[in-house]
């Protein structure tokens, strides 16, 4: 059977399963280079089937969730922000009445609720005449799915099928809800929470981006970057004015003083003058207790001590360390790249079990090992384009029979490269295959990347990609938790803080690890181990590939249209590479 899981909101992406294997997961994005580019990834699907060779006619299911309307809008971002800082006096008066009288406003949010319901059950039915209409389907092959059921099967891949496991979502807002806790048996999967949107932690957060001028639904990693530079007691001076805004209930939810979508009021009057690092503190102390005391209670309560994190506010890597060190944790899976772009791997697993169900076959996914699912553009593509572009023009060409050593001895002397190869990596980490790569140990690298490469600022670390065999030695883990994606962050050793310092938080020196492993990856495993041998380091700095605001790279026309706007000398293309002759 092929599944096509799709999600058509914030970082459209699509998914395509075979017979419960993953085939492939890539964002639109990618194609369109519009960062978090949001509608149906018309691209994206075409993509993957191709390289499937496949057609509709053999697509048993498309699964999608309901969140976000059909339309293109590729400015999402940019849209949410503006609903905020361009209000009609209309929605600003509505806006202060909510924030200023919760009680009264409660009864008007009741009745929009019951509206909302009915416009996500008509959403859904123009959904599937639209998909269907598109795809030369019948309207029963499209499958609309609650947002937050997609985000808690997401996960369900690489859970246990023989033990039950506690499956959290948390993101700003899908489907009416920014919560839910879910027990999956291996089989069947039975929310017992549910928490509406109005009392959702990453609506505060991203309320709080806004309020420090940043974008929302994008630049919330640098509100958790900055936070570690706030000092504490600085940080609770005012953090009784955040912890009271929202509980965490008996029964599992989350309650809030007032409605979030007005938090905005909240930062306005309250947090008037006060420093941004001390804003980003409490408001990341806010989520990192109130999450923390959320999953503890469900695990006292159901005595379920394996748990899986699914949904955007899940991104928060400090946050998932915090987690990890809860001694009710015994097991801990976080869903890579957990966003929006995560639901097409719910999609699948969803679209997979009816299939089975309704074959009377077992339901048993294949666990997903990387996230290498993108397209591979091998060396006979990338010498066309040397020859179609005359590349030779403009770089030093050379064609390598081992580039591995050749970009292992250009790092260890100090240089950065970026690599462009294999099968790209799908979610928001650059995973080797689209990085940009550094000497860990060279201090001054921050500078040079941040300041002629990837405009960052000033306050964001860069991460490591460490070799399986060093991770011991280089951070703390002490409960085993799988660390290939890049999903939280972990307190360094002293070894690490001397000969990885560019590649870790500057202020707080902990640091959001990718393991390689030979298995996950065998060229990019065999370059940083050429690096360790000349070195003694056996580590990378790896950053993603892309200009500041762009979407990481896919293509070689990518890379070097990256490499041309900016200071970047080198560039490895499959067995390519390029050396530019006349630097910026």
């Amino acid at each position: 059977m092929y599944i096509l899981g799709l999600n058509i909101g914030h970082n459209a992406t699509a998914a395509l399963l075979h017979n419960g294997k993953i085939l492939g997961c890539i964002s639109e994005e990618r194609f369109s280079r519009v960062k978090n580019h949001s509608g149906i990834p018309h691209t994206a699907i075409h993509t993957l089937m191709s390289e499937a060779n496949i057609t509709f006619r053999e697509i048993e299911y498309v699964v999608l969730d309901d969140h976000y309307d059909i339309d293109t809008d590729p400015n999402f971002g940019k849209r949410f922000l503006e609903a905020y800082t361009k209000k009609p006096f209309s929605k600003r008066l509505l806006s202060q009445l909510g924030y200023k009288f919760p009680a009264l406003f409660s009864l008007y949010a009741g009745s929009k609720e019951s509206k909302e319901a009915a416009h996500r059950k008509h959403r859904a039915q123009m959904l599937k005449r639209v998909l269907a209409r598109s795809f030369s389907l019948k309207q029963e092959q499209i499958l609309v799915i609650d947002h937050h059921l997609a985000h808690a099967y997401s996960p369900c891949f690489n859970l246990s099928q023989s033990e039950k496991t506690l499956i959290f979502t948390l993101d700003g807002e899908g489907s009416g809800l920014c919560a839910t806790v879910s027990i999956f048996d291996g089989k069947n999967l039975q929310t017992i929470s549910r928490t509406k949107k109005a009392a959702s932690l990453g609506y505060l957060y991203s309320l709080a981006t806004i309020h420090l001028g940043m974008k929302p639904l994008e630049h919330e990693f640098k509100v958790m970057g900055l936070a570690p530079y706030a000092k504490e007691h600085n940080i609770q001076k005012i953090y009784d004015s955040f912890k009271g805004l929202i509980r965490v209930t008996n029964d599992l939810r989350f309650e809030s003083r007032f409605n979030m979508p007005f938090a905005d009021h909240f930062f306005a009057r309250e947090m008037r003058f006060q420093r941004f690092d001390v804003i980003s503190g409490a408001v990341q102390k806010l989520v990192e207790e109130r999450v923390c005391e959320w999953i503890t209670k469900a695990i006292q309560k159901t005595g379920i001590h394996s748990i899986a994190l699914s949904g955007g506010v899940f991104m928060n890597v400090k946050a998932n360390m915090r987690i990890a060190e809860l001694p009710e944790v015994k097991k801990l899976f976080i869903m890579p790249s957990c966003g929006d772009e995560s639901n097409p791997f719910g999609c699948c697993y969803y679209g997979y079990a009816v299939s089975c169900h309704e074959q009377n076959l077992p339901v048993a996914p294949e666990p997903f090992t990387h996230l290498y699912l993108g397209p591979d553009y091998d060396d006979t593509y990338i010498k066309k384009l040397i020859e179609k572009k005359d590349l030779s023009k403009r770089y030093t060409i050379r064609k390598l029979k081992n580039i591995t050593a050749e970009l292992a001895r250009l790092l260890a002397r100090g240089e950065i490269v970026a690599r462009c190869t294999g099968k790209s990596e799908w979610g928001a980490r650059a995973l080797g295959n689209r990085s940009i790569l550094a000497n860990p140990a060279r201090e001054d690298t921050i500078r040079i990347l941040n300041e002629t490469i990837k405009d960052r600022d000033f306050w964001m670390p860069f991460t490591p990609s460490i070799l399986d065999t060093y991770a011991d030695s280089y951070f703390n883990n002490s409960k085993h938790i799988a660390t290939p994606y890049m999903v939280l962050t972990f307190g360094s050793t002293s070894k690490a803080q001397k000969e990885l310092p560019a590649a870790m938080h500057p202020y707080d020196f902990t640091l959001r690890p990718q393991v390689v492993t030979r298995e996950h990856n065998k060229e990019y495993y065999d370059l940083i181990s050429a690096f360790a041998k000349k070195t003694g380091v056996g580590a990378l700095l790896n950053t993603s590939f892309n200009l500041h605001g762009e979407p990481n790279v896919l293509t070689p026309e990518d890379a070097l249209h990256t490499v041309e706007n900016s200071d970047l000398k080198y560039l490895a293309l499959g067995s390519y590479l390029f050396m530019k002759k006349r630097a910026k």
